[in-house]
């Protein structure tokens, strides 16, 4: 509730406790404890009867690099959408489970690929600056990936890596991304 009415509050950005309390369609009695709070929290300000949403403070508190739909979420339906996509449960049966929208179920899982996309990336430009390979090409639903193997782990590139001192992959590797790509 409290989340709530700090959006309202920020999208009003200057509001009476009346005006506030029309839009919201909650009783002062209730409505008033919620603002005190935040105005203790200084995410608000009280100066002559008129409240004022306090935007300095709000972006020190957001320093999270998260995408702006984490915050329309509950921490929890959050935890529960980040353990369906750990243990590969289908976005249907997420949408089942949870009544989300397959708009919102489709945006967690992009992000979540996209996180997981960017570390091994990462990892794989550490391994390719030590031990250059030439990556075997695929493609996949109609885009062309690059795939390297390095210590029995299969990276994935949407760029060719170039160097002039890379090396085929050995047989034995070549088989093991073909067996994993299958």
């Amino acid at each position: 509730m409290k989340e709530r009415i700090l959006k309202l509050c920020k999208r009003l950005n200057k509001f009476s406790l009346d005006e506030i309390e029309t839009i919201s369609k909650i009783d002062s009695s209730e409505l008033k404890p919620i603002i005190d709070d935040l105005i203790q929290e200084e995410r608000l300000t009280y100066c002559d009867g008129t409240y004022y949403y306090n935007k300095r403070v709000c972006k020190k508190q957001q320093t999270s690099k998260l995408p702006l739909f984490f915050e329309f979420h509950k921490k929890q339906d959050i935890e529960y959408i980040i353990r369906g996509f750990c243990t590969n449960v289908e976005v249907l049966k997420m949408i089942d489970l949870f009544g989300f929208t397959k708009h919102v179920m489709n945006n967690f899982y992009a992000y979540l690929r996209t996180v997981i996309y960017d570390i091994q990336y990462k990892e794989l430009l550490k391994y390719f600056e030590k031990y250059p390979k030439l990556p075997q090409e695929r493609v996949y639903m109609n885009t062309k990936v690059y795939l390297y193997l390095y210590n029995h782990k299969l990276y994935v590139s949407q760029k060719y890596l170039a160097n002039k001192d890379a090396r085929k992959h050995k047989e034995q590797e070549r088989l093991e991304i073909k067996n994993i790509y299958l």
